[in-house]
C-alpha cells in the first residue's frame, strides 16, 4: 500500500511501518524486560529514547504479557508534581477491566475527580496539586494498585534525572525504597544527561546504585538511515537524491529528531512523481526555522540581558561550543567578567538551553542555535 501520509513521523509514537531501525536496541530492551530487569536507558537528547520505549511496548511479546505505562516527569519539580503525572498516566492507560474503578477506590489519600472530554469521548483523572497532601502515600497507593494487577507491568519514567532537581532533598532515597517494594513491576528509567544518569545509577553512595541495567543508544548508522529515507520516499511515489539525505544527516550529526524533521519537510516539498535534490537543503532548513521563529522569539524574550548576550555568543562560535569563562571568548563578545558569564551559564544549563560538550558549552537545540545566528 502506498503512503497517504508523510512517513517521517515527528511524534513520540511511530507506527511500526514508519519506525527506522533500532532492531538491536529493541531486541535488547525487550530481553531485559522479559527477564525482569530494571533498565536505565540514556542517550543524548532527541535520539529517540521515548520512541524506542513505545516501539518496544508495541512488540507482541511485550504488548500481550504486560500492562505498560510511560510517565514523562520533565515538567515536574517536586514529588507532588511527579505523583500527579503518575496518577493521570496510570488512569488514562489502564486497559484491564475494572482497573479504573480499582484506582478510584484505592486512592485513599486523595479525592480524585473524573473529567470527561466531549471531543475525544474519554475520561481522565483530575488530580490537581492542591488535592495531594501526602505525595509519598499517594504514590505508594498508585504503585500498590499497579503491583496488584494480574498481569505484570512496565513503568517507564522519562527524563528520570529530573528527580535530582526536586524540592524534596530525600526524593532519590524515597523513590528507591518505594520502587524496591514492587514485585510485579519492571521499571525503565530514561534520561538525556549522561553524567547525571551515571551519577544516579553508578555512584556507590547513591540510593539507585546498581539497581538497573545500564543501556545506551547512539545515532542510527548513516547508511541505514539513508536506506530508510529512500524507502519512505519511494513508498510515497517520490524520490530524493542520496546526497541530500547525507547532507542533512551530517549537518545534525545523525541526531534522529533533526533527521526526521528535515526529511519530513523535504517530503512535504516534493510532488508525487518528483525528485528533490541536494540544492533544496537551504529552502528546507529555512522553512523549518521559519516555522519555529515565533516560539523562539517568545522564548528569547524571557531571558535576562546577560543570558541573551551569552546565548548569542555561544551560537556564533563553531558547533563544538565555547569556553564561556575564557578571557578570549569574553573579550571577543564583550561579555565582561567571568563570574557573571558563569552565573548566566548555570541558569541556562539548568533550563537545558545550553549543555556541556567536554569543557565547552553549546546550544542544546541546534535549530535554536541557527535561529540565534540570524539575530
Amino acid at each position: 500500500m502506498k503512503n497517504t501520509r508523510n512517513p517521517f513521523i515527528l511524534t513520540p509514537f511511530v507506527p511500526k511501518q514508519y519506525f527506522c531501525d533500532r532492531e538491536n536496541e529493541t531486541t535488547q530492551l525487550c530481553k531485559h524486560i522479559l527477564n525482569g530487569r530494571n533498565v536505565a536507558l540514556f542517550a543524548k537528547r532527541r535520539l529517540g529514547k521515548t520512541g524506542l520505549i513505545r516501539h518496544c511496548f508495541e512488540q507482541d511479546e511485550i504488548k500481550n504479557a504486560f500492562n505498560t505505562f510511560l510517565v514523562d516527569i520533565y515538567p515536574a519539580g517536586s514529588l507532588k508534581e511527579m505523583t500527579s503525572l503518575f496518577a493521570k498516566e496510570v488512569f488514562s492507560n489502564s486497559k484491564a477491566p475494572g482497573i479504573q474503578d480499582k484506582i478510584l477506590r484505592g486512592l485513599k489519600s486523595v479525592q480524585p475527580k473524573i473529567a470527561y472530554n466531549e471531543l475525544t469521548s474519554t475520561y481522565s483523572l483530575s488530580i490537581g496539586m492542591g488535592d495531594i497532601f501526602q505525595p509519598e502515600k499517594t504514590l505508594e497507593e498508585i504503585l500498590s494498585i499497579i503491583d496488584g494487577m494480574k498481569k505484570p507491568s512496565i513503568v517507564a519514567i522519562d527524563e528520570f534525572q529530573k528527580i535530582r532537581d526536586f524540592q524534596e532533598k530525600n526524593a532519590e532515597a524515597y523513590l528507591r525504597t518505594a520502587f524496591q517494594k514492587c514485585k510485579n513491576i519492571v521499571f525503565l528509567f530514561t534520561g538525556s544527561i549522561g553524567h547525571s544518569m551515571n551519577n544516579i545509577f553508578k555512584s556507590p553512595d547513591k540510593p539507585f546504585y546498581n539497581s538497573a541495567v545500564m543501556m545506551t543508544i547512539n545515532v542510527i548508522d548513516r547508511d541505514v538511515y539513508k536506506d530508510f529515507a529512500l524507502k519512505m520516499f519511494h513508498s510515497g511515489e517520490r524520490d530524493i537524491e542520496e546526497a541530500l539525505i547525507e547532507k542533512c544527516y551530517d549537518y545534525f550529526d545523525g541526531v534522529t529528531w533533526y533527521n526526521q524533521l528535515m526529511m519530513n519537510e523535504a517530503y512535504a516539498q516534493t510532488d508525487k512523481g518528483g525528485t528533490i535534490s541536494i540544492e533544496a537543503f537551504d529552502s528546507i532548513y529555512e522553512a523549518i526555522i521559519a516555522q519555529q521563529a515565533f516560539s523562539y522569539q517568545e522564548l528569547f524574550s524571557r531571558f535576562s540581558s546577560k543570558q541573551k548576550q551569552l546565548l548569542l555568543a555561544i551560537a556564533r562560535e563553531d558547533k563544538e561550543g565555547a569556553m564561556v569563562t575564557s578571557q578570549a571568548f569574553l573579550q571577543k563578545y564583550g561579555l565582561g567578567g567571568a563570574s557573571s558569564s558563569q552565573t548566566a551559564a548555570i541558569a541556562l544549563k539548568k533550563g537545558n538551553y545550553i549543555s556541556d560538550n567536554g569543557n565547552k558549552k553549546q546550544i542544546t537545540d541546534l535549530i535554536f542555535r541557527d535561529w540565534l545566528k540570524k539575530l
